[in-house]
């Protein structure tokens, strides 16, 4: 087993081309971002009702050229292949992305296909045959990411869904990175209290699932237990200050960090078993890939190599023990089992998805290997 010292001076790979400009009221660099460009503006029905939207639209200026405000969740297959044929006429060389996760994934997927011949290129067929990762130069893509969790606006994934086949596919590939991150924390300003928990408890996901990876260096530890000191104590309060700038700040910085954490490592074992939760049941993301956290790290404590005591150590606590009581606490007042409660009712609806559970590429990058009994203890990793 490697110790954790081994990860400061083993060699390791760090590449993310995503500029990434922070701070409140930068929404209005766009203005010259997009310039001389022609530009497609992707977002959600919710954005054009609440005016902003038109605010973009304005800022933009004559550089635009569509807006597509029809995105929903979780993107189906189906739906991009669609979107992507009815832009296809269009002489495309910019998307602004604004929205959550699904949006910019979206505008990922719309930068891979607009790039290509649709005539000889399905993303279906893409996705269906395991293809390797994508290369080339895509569409750029200007990601505004309106809540503090997903990390999209610096990853090389899109995340894609199929209803029909009830599968979850993860586009990859240095060219579905975003051209450009633009974090203004006034855009979440408007998320409601449910939201923004969830959406927050997808931040702290993806940093731990960083930190217990089996692909994680230094760097990306370092950027994972920075995203948890910011995002832990952030995620407490913010449910009860909604309108507080600072902490909106900061959920969103925590969120881009762990993103970049991903970046590198991809996710691990909450990830793999929240898939079919979502896929079943509608769950909302950051709150099945979260409600496993506690149950997990103390599973992967099993077999730390001293990475999770450091964690414990740097973020305040005496050990790793001390850390897990702290996240069921927050947990608790959070309310994050009323919520889980209100799409999963009974032990035997996890169960019964555990073998959809495992998601190669996920569930294999966690440190400490699962197995199906592991998956069913239910005093173990699944805490219903």
């Amino acid at each position: 087993m490697m110790n954790f010292d081994q990860h400061k001076t083993r060699g390791f790979d760090f590449h993310n081309p995503v500029r990434i400009r922070f701070g409140v009221g930068c929404l209005e660099e766009i203005r010259e971002i997009t310039k001389g460009y022609h530009v497609i503006l992707l977002t959600t029905p919710g954005f054009s009702r609440r005016g902003v939207v038109e605010r973009v639209k304005k800022l933009i200026g004559p550089a635009l050229i569509e807006v597509v405000d029809t995105i929903g969740p979780n993107p189906e297959l189906d739906n991009l292949e669609r979107t992507a044929r009815m832009l296809q006429h269009l002489s495309i060389d910019m998307i602004v992305a604004l929205g959550g996760g699904s949006v910019i994934d979206t505008a990922k997927a719309m930068s891979v296909m607009l790039s290509r011949d649709l005539e000889t290129f399905s993303l279906r067929s893409h996705l269906e045959n395991d293809a390797l990762e994508l290369d080339g130069v895509g569409i750029p893509v200007v990601a505004v990411p309106t809540t503090a969790g997903t990390g999209s606006e610096v990853t090389p994934f899109a995340t894609v869904w199929d209803s029909v086949s009830m599968r979850k596919y993860s586009l990859t590939g240095s060219q579905v990175f975003p051209h450009i991150a633009l974090l203004d924390p006034e855009l979440t300003l408007s998320l409601p209290r449910e939201v923004t928990i969830v959406t927050g408890l997808d931040t702290i996901s993806h940093a731990f699932e960083s930190v217990w990876n089996r692909n994680a260096n230094s760097l990306t530890i370092l950027l994972a237990t920075e995203a948890l000191r910011i995002g832990l104590p952030t995620l407490k309060s913010l449910p009860d200050a909604l309108d507080d700038i600072g902490l909106r700040s900061r959920m969103l910085w925590a969120s881009t960090l762990a993103g970049l954490a991903i970046s590198q490592t991809r996710t691990a074992l909450a990830h793999s078993i929240s898939y079919p939760l979502t896929m079943h049941y509608g769950m909302p993301h950051g709150l099945a890939c979260s409600f496993t956290l506690p149950s997990i790290l103390c599973f992967n404590a099993k077999a730390d190599d001293g990475r999770l005591e450091e964690l414990a150590l740097t973020l305040g606590f005496t050990t790793v023990e001390a850390l897990n009581i702290s996240l069921q606490e927050l947990f608790q007042g959070l309310g994050v089992s009323k919520m889980l409660r209100e799409y999963i009712r009974t032990v035997e609806q996890l169960e019964d998805l555990v073998p959809d559970m495992f998601t190669r590429g996920r569930s294999d990058n966690n440190m400490h290997q699962a197995d199906y009994d592991d998956l069913v203890d239910l005093g173990g990793i699944i805490q219903a």
